[in-house]
Order: C-alpha cells, then sequence, then structure tokens
C-alpha cells in the first residue's frame, strides 16, 4: 500500500507541473514550428538519397552501363537539398515569430515573422573566412555562413524567436506606438504602418544587443549561445546515458496523461534535427557519420509502434492474455501502432495512471534506446541520414533512414523482441488481477 501511495503522489506532481509546462506558449509555439518544418527537412533528405541511389556515379543507379546519362541530373536533387537544409534555421525562427504572434492575438502573424528574422540576421556576422586557391586565409565580406542559417542555427532560432516575437507584440498591445492613418488608407497599408514603429524598435534592439556583446565580448550572440549552450546539450544527447533519461522523462509524462513527446520535444527536435541534418551532409560528401543519436533514432528505437514501444505489449496481448477486454483493446490498437499512433493503448488499457504497467512502460524505451545507441555506436547499424515521418511503420523506417542498413533493421527486430520479452511478465499479471 505504501508503494501505491508514493505511486500516486509522484504522479500528483508529474501531473501538476507537467500539464503547466504543456500550456506554456513557448513549447506549444515551438512544437508547431517543427511540426510545419517537418516537410521541409523531408523533402530535402529525400532528395539527397535520390541523388546518391540513382544519381552517383561512385555508388548509385549511375555508375552503371546503360543508366550514365542519369549523373546530369544530380544538380537538381543537389539544388533541392540545399535549398532546404541549409535554410532550417531560417526557415524556423519566421514561423516560431508567426506563431507566437498567432497565440498572442495581435493580428500581425506575418510581419512578427519577418522581425524575428530581421533580428536574427541582425545578430549573425556577415563576413565568412575562406582559403584562397594559393592556400591563404581569406576574410569574405557580405556573406553568410552557412553554419548560421543551417540547422547548426536553430537553438539561436528558437531563441531569437520567441525573444523577438515576445517583444514586437508586447509593443503592439501597449497601442502606444501605434501610427493611425487616414480612413481613405487602404485597410492593409493602415495595418503595415501601424505595426510599423513596433517592428522597428524590436529589430533596432536585437541590432544593438548583438552590436554590444560582440564589442565587449569579442563574439557574435550565435556563436556564444552554440559554444555555451548548444554544445554542451549537444555532448549530453550524444552520451547514451542522455538518451536514456530523456526516454524516461518522456514516458514519466505520458504516465500522467500528458504528451511526453511534447513535453521534449524542444530538446530531442532541435539537437535530434540538428544531428540528422550534420549526419546528411557527412553522407552527400561520402564523409564518416558524426552523430549517434539524432531525430530519427527516437521513432527507430525508443518509441516502436509509439511511446512505451507499446507494440511489444500489443503482441504479448496476443500470445499471453487470457483477459478479453485487453485482447479488443490490442486488435483495436494494431493498426495505429504500426503507424507509430498508441494512443489507443495508452488510454484503453488504460497504460495512464496504472502502477503494474508502469514499470515495463518506462523500462522497454530504455533499454531499446541503449540497445539502439551500442548497435549504431558499434558500426553494427547504420546512423541515420534520412528523416521519415514517424508513421511509417518499423522496419521500413529502419531502413530508409538510415539509407539501406541491414544492421539497422536487424538491431530494430531485436528491439521489437526485447520490448515483448519485457512486457510478458506484467500481461501474465493482468491475467492473474482478473482471476482475483
Amino acid at each position: 500500500m505504501g508503494k501505491e501511495k508514493r505511486f500516486d503522489q509522484a504522479m500528483e506532481i508529474l501531473e501538476k507541473y507537467g500539464g503547466k509546462l504543456q500550456a506554456m506558449t513557448y513549447l506549444v509555439a515551438i512544437k508547431d514550428a517543427f511540426t510545419d518544418l517537418m516537410p521541409i527537412i523531408i523533402i530535402g533528405s529525400f532528395a539527397t538519397l535520390i541523388s546518391n541511389v540513382v544519381c552517383s556515379t561512385s555508388n548509385g543507379l549511375a555508375q552503371f552501363a546503360g543508366f550514365e546519362f542519369l549523373s546530369q541530373f544530380s544538380g537538381i536533387f543537389s539544388a533541392i537539398n540545399y535549398a532546404t537544409m541549409n535554410f532550417l534555421a531560417i526557415y524556423l525562427v519566421y514561423r516560431i515569430g508567426h506563431r507566437m504572434a498567432e497565440i498572442r492575438e495581435t493580428g500581425s502573424a506575418v510581419l512578427s515573422g519577418f522581425v524575428a528574422l530581421t533580428c536574427y540576421l541582425a545578430l549573425i556576422p556577415t563576413t565568412a573566412a575562406a582559403t584562397s586557391a594559393a592556400g591563404e586565409s581569406v576574410s569574405i565580406s557580405n556573406v553568410v555562413a552557412s553554419g548560421y542559417t543551417n540547422s547548426q542555427g536553430m537553438f539561436m532560432a528558437i531563441i531569437v524567436g520567441i525573444g523577438s516575437a515576445e517583444l514586437f507584440c508586447a509593443l503592439i498591445k501597449s497601442g502606444k506606438m501605434e501610427i493611425k492613418m487616414p480612413e481613405s488608407v487602404p485597410s492593409g497599408v493602415s495595418k503595415s504602418f501601424a505595426v510599423l514603429f513596433p517592428g522597428m524598435l524590436t529589430a533596432l534592439i536585437f541590432g544593438v544587443i548583438g552590436f554590444i556583446f560582440q564589442k565587449l565580448t569579442g563574439q557574435y550572440v550565435p556563436d556564444f549561445i552554440t559554444a555555451t549552450l548548444q554544445a554542451p546539450m549537444e555532448g549530453i544527447m550524444q552520451h547514451p546515458a542522455g538518451v536514456i533519461v530523456l526516454a524516461l522523462i518522456c514516458q514519466a509524462f505520458w504516465m500522467v496523461g500528458i504528451h511526453g513527446s511534447q513535453m521534449i520535444g524542444v530538446v530531442r527536435n532541435t539537437i535530434g534535427m540538428a544531428a540528422i541534418a550534420a549526419n546528411l551532409a557527412a553522407f552527400e560528401a561520402g564523409q564518416p557519420l558524426p552523430n549517434v543519436f539524432t531525430y530519427t533514432f527516437w521513432n527507430t528505437y525508443v518509441t516502436i509502434g509509439g511511446c512505451g514501444n507499446t507494440i511489444g505489449l500489443i503482441v504479448a496481448i496476443y500470445l499471453f492474455s487470457k483477459r478479453e477486454d485487453n485482447r479488443a483493446i490490442a486488435k483495436l490498437s494494431t493498426v495505429p501502432a504500426i503507424f507509430g499512433i498508441n494512443e489507443p493503448m495508452i488510454f484503453g488499457m488504460p497504460i495512464v495512471l496504472n502502477p503494474l504497467l508502469a514499470i515495463p512502460f518506462i523500462l522497454a524505451p530504455m533499454i531499446t534506446a541503449a540497445i539502439g545507441y551500442v548497435a549504431t555506436a558499434a558500426g553494427f547499424a547504420g546512423a541515420a541520414v534520412i528523416t521519415v515521418p514517424f508513421t511509417v511503420p518499423p522496419i521500413i523506417n529502419a531502413y530508409l533512414t538510415t539509407a539501406g542498413s541491414i544492421g539497422a533493421v536487424i538491431t530494430q527486430i531485436i528491439c521489437i523482441l526485447v520490448s515483448i520479452l519485457i512486457y510478458i511478465p506484467f500481461v501474465k499479471a493482468l491475467n492473474r488481477q482478473q482471476e482475483a
């Protein structure tokens, strides 16, 4: 009874504070922005895949006699990849600024996005170091290095997107900076001028911050944020303990009915998408892949069939459950689980607030995360390079995201089998509950 009481108390604490976090404006804006950005990332990923599998003369279809002509089309897919993967931070900062204004209901969402983008660009350097043909180091003016616009700038994009939008919206709502135009002026023009000064002041403030910071420290703001915040977080998430702890946090929130994936999304999505973009760039250049943990590592090894690896629970119920109610829920949940959706299972069993199922629900993803990490780090399973939607079924997603790694497919099958074994004793315990 004491254990149950402690479990209930822990769940109450998670529910109380987790619910507040879930409703936070910032988390909503970031989650929605990443959701909207996903198609762009997938387009860029598959463009690279096609370029390497079809157009490459070294390891693609174009290397074979009769198909050499395909190599001439590689420029098409390289251009698509460049237009998508090299500007992720730009797209993200705009969408966060846009979404924040929608949430704040200022009626100036589009301009808020542009102001956020302006503020972001005002903080980054416009010179880049390069090496000349003679081997000398030269500085090029009026350019922006791709490290500030691609996935490496996403953490900075989140901070600037939120900060600039909050300031911009607050200035609009104050009503003290509005330019009122005559009624004869078209409404579109009138609305633009009404928010002109708030936008101008917001951009000015961020420009001044960037200028002063660079003069005092010798660093640009994005470089400082990368070194002090982003790099340490990336280091943690590229360690197996970081992945396992993140899985634990995610599952703990799910246990109280809070969407765990949304709660950890800021960390998982930002670090994971930057990591898979870096892997994709290395893959395209024929270099070793630098990152084990990526955005799709999560869907491949940590949430097979949905959070908690509940595909293992479904199979365990089919094999060992004597309870008709549980078997009915498993049948109802099978098809959604194949496509990574397991809410019917989580709330139908229910798993939420269920002390018995809490153990395997939390334990299974932690163990499979460790298995996936070790297999990838050891080189048995290929690291992820292609972003695929979370709804792609198991086995297929492992094969696609790793650009055809059979080791990744085998590792995922092992993870599914391990999940089944973890859930079996608890399914049998549910049988005994009914018999009692």
